[in-house]
């Protein structure tokens, strides 16, 4: 199953397993290390800290950053 963008009113919070399942895709998600070694990179979004121990990541950064990347793609091989 694909997962598309979500329409613009909507904004869900993701945790760290969702964050990976949207930037691999729902059969192959990144590790989670993957996913905060490109945090740290400034690949990826920063989490917003909800509490002590729980961050959550909003679905339209994930998104957002990905269409960067599909678009930084395309230019390079014009």
């Amino acid at each position: 199953m694909q997962q598309s963008d979500p329409p613009d009113e909507i904004d869900d919070l993701v945790d760290e397993a969702g964050a990976c399942r949207i930037i691999g895709g729902g059969n192959t998600p990144i590790h989670r290390s993957t996913l905060w070694r490109g945090i740290n990179a400034g690949r990826y979004p920063k989490p917003l800290k909800i509490g002590p121990n729980s961050n959550r990541w909003r679905s339209r950064e994930l998104y957002a950053d990905l269409r960067k990347a599909v678009a930084a793609r395309d230019q390079s091989t014009e």
